[in-house]
């Protein structure tokens, strides 16, 4: 196969990577119902699937860091993909919720690996010009969010948890796809890594101190600016998550896949867009955009008081105000750092740590504050990632770890 086909046919298997991700959390809320009937417990019980995916996420991003740099990517990326397969399948079949934890763990680690995976291939591809490829790879995850609601609604008068084995399909075949793909080369060293190489050839020690504090630094600076992702991504998974539940218990199911469908459909629209306001728009302006208009719409549904139509308006809103950050963070950050395999599992640890801690939340507080903590515990979410997006990208100059790297 040709050089640039090759290329094009990778991009379309990452793409198509994304979108069966984002199939996948977008059936979650939709199924969190009928799992727990299956298993025979209640709602406020049933999201500790959510936690302990998350958990198998959380080890699966840190195993990535290691695996991303060292082994052959691409056969990688096809063990996750059939490791994902297979546990969807056995999803309908578990009857305790014992028995649904330990299957939910293995799937955590297998969506880490095609998440950090899938995402470093880009950034190390693309690299300055990876912006467009980021929103529109994250517009994959809107469209496959998109159509989860109504593939589980299309099974919902059999069994809805059946969509698990049809989505096992689609990675069995992402695995055939990403081993008929031939492996990467490996990538060049950091810059800041090379710049330390070459000071320590020349014998200058008091330089290489220098550098490699200065890397210390900055390491240690990208560390703290995951506090962004850590708390954007507990809203928008704790939103996506039980937002067919807000929905169903005020209004019945219908209108929750409806409403649900049409979260995904406007985040979908929303993470397009970005493909092509990232041309024009630096992401600082896109990213004080969207969190402020997310947080509005998140507090009309707080205040929506069981009206259908301020909750329409405000579950499409939320939906195409926080589409767009997750990739204009991530490009933000490219902007800033060379973003390594390891540096992209530390984001992706944040990720995971945000979408297992506050969805677990919501549900525990479901019980107790009723529908208004799942719009209520979202906003304020928002209002923290975007204060350390305002701290972070005001403090932190662009191309800091390049300027260092080119010094004399």
């Amino acid at each position: 196969m040709p050089k640039s086909r090759t290329a094009l046919f990778a991009i379309a298997v990452y793409f198509a990577s994304y979108v069966l991700i984002g199939a996948l959390g977008g059936a979650v809320g939709p199924t969190l119902g009928p799992f727990a009937t299956q298993v025979g417990v209640g709602l406020s019980a049933i999201g500790i699937i959510l936690t302990t995916r998350s958990l198998g996420y959380l080890a699966g991003a840190l195993g990535s860091t290691r695996w991303m740099d060292r082994i052959r990517v691409h056969r990688g990326l096809a063990a996750s993909a059939l490791v994902a397969g297979a546990v969807l399948a056995a999803l309908p079949w578990a009857r305790s919720l014992g028995l649904l934890v330990v299957l939910v763990i293995p799937l955590g680690l297998a969506t880490a690996g095609l998440d950090v995976g899938v995402s470093t291939m880009l950034l190390r591809t693309h690299r300055d010009r990876s912006a467009p490829y980021i929103s529109a790879l994250h517009f994959c995850y809107g469209v496959g969010g998109l159509v989860a609601p109504f593939l589980v609604a299309a099974f919902a008068l059999g069994k809805e948890t059946s969509v698990y084995p049809l989505l096992t399909l689609g990675f069995a075949l992402l695995a055939v796809a990403y081993l008929a793909l031939p492996e990467p080369p490996w990538p060049d060293a950091p810059a800041v890594v090379r710049k330390l190489a070459a000071s320590a050839q020349a014998e200058r020690p008091v330089r290489v101190a220098a550098l490699a504090a200065s890397s210390s630094r900055l390491t240690n600076e990208f560390l703290r600016a995951t506090t962004i992702i850590l708390f954007y991504v507990g809203a928008e998974i704790g939103f996506a998550s039980w937002l067919y539940v807000f929905v169903d218990l005020q209004f019945g199911s219908s209108i929750a896949t409806a409403v649900t469908g049409a979260f995904w459909a406007a985040f979908s629209l929303a993470r397009l867009a970005a493909v092509f306001a990232a041309r024009r728009f630096a992401p600082e302006r896109i990213l004080a955009t969207t969190f402020a208009s997310g947080l509005a719409f998140a507090l009309l549904l707080v205040f929506s008081n069981h009206a259908l139509a301020l909750v329409s308006v405000g579950a499409i809103g939320v939906g195409a105000s926080v589409g767009p950050i997750y990739p204009n963070v991530i490009t933000a950050y490219s902007h800033r750092y060379e973003l390594t395999g390891r540096r992209f599992g530390a984001i992706a640890v944040a990720s995971c740590t945000g979408s297992m801690v506050f969805p677990w939340l919501i549900g525990r507080l479901l019980d107790v504050g009723g529908t208004v903590v799942v719009p209520a515990i979202t906003a304020a979410l928002l209002v923290v990632a975007a204060s350390a997006a305002w701290m972070f990208l005001r403090r932190t100059p662009r191309r800091e770890c390049d300027s260092m790297a080119d010094a004399d």
